[in-house]
C-alpha cells in the first residue's frame, strides 16, 4: 500500500468556461451590439435584452421571432446578469463607450474608440462566428418602442 516507488503528479488544467461567463466575450459582444445599433448607442434595456438573446441559439431564435411577430412578446423574460453590467463598466472606464440620457433614457454610446475597436472586431471573420451575424441583422431592427413593448407587456400580466 505504501509503496515509497509511487508518486502523484498535480498538474493545473484549466476549468473549461463559457463564452458568456468571459468577460473578453461579453465587451466584444456588446461593443457590436453598439456598433451595430442606430447612432451606435443604445439604452441600457436595450443591451440587456441583445444580452439575454445572446445565450443561446434559442433565444436568439426566440427574439428574431417576437421582432417578426411570430410570437407575442410575453414570451420573453429578461434575465438581469451582474457580468453584463460589470462588462458596461468596463466599456466606460477604458474609454470605449460614455453614458447618456437620450429621450428619457439611459444610454451607452460609443465612443471613436470604441467605434475603432468595434470595426476591429467586425473585420475578423473567424471569431464571433454566431454573434456577429446576429448583431448585424437584429440590433439594428430592435428599436427602443419594441424594447419598452417587451418590457412593459410582462409588467401588465401581472
Amino acid at each position: 500500500m505504501n509503496d515509497p516507488d509511487s508518486s502523484f503528479v498535480f498538474r493545473e488544467r484549466p476549468k473549461p468556461c463559457a463564452g458568456d461567463m468571459r468577460i473578453s466575450w461579453r465587451i466584444s459582444v456588446t461593443l457590436l451590439a453598439l456598433f451595430h445599433s442606430r447612432g451606435k448607442k443604445a439604452s441600457f434595456a436595450k443591451l440587456h435584452v441583445l444580452n439575454d438573446a445572446l445565450r443561446s441559439q434559442a433565444s436568439r431564435e426566440k427574439l428574431e421571432a417576437i421582432l417578426e411577430e411570430r410570437i407575442p412578446a410575453y414570451t420573453w423574460r429578461l434575465r438581469v446578469e451582474p457580468a453584463f453590467t460589470r462588462a458596461l463598466d468596463f466599456l466606460v472606464g477604458e474609454g470605449f463607450a460614455d453614458w447618456s440620457v437620450s429621450s428619457n433614457r439611459t444610454t451607452l454610446s460609443l465612443t471613436e474608440k470604441g467605434i475603432e475597436a468595434a470595426k476591429e472586431i467586425d473585420s475578423i471573420g473567424d471569431v464571433l462566428v454566431d454573434e456577429r451575424p446576429f448583431m448585424k441583422g437584429l440590433a439594428v431592427k430592435i428599436t427602443e418602442g419594441i424594447v419598452q413593448k417587451m418590457l412593459l407587456v410582462g409588467k401588465r400580466l401581472l
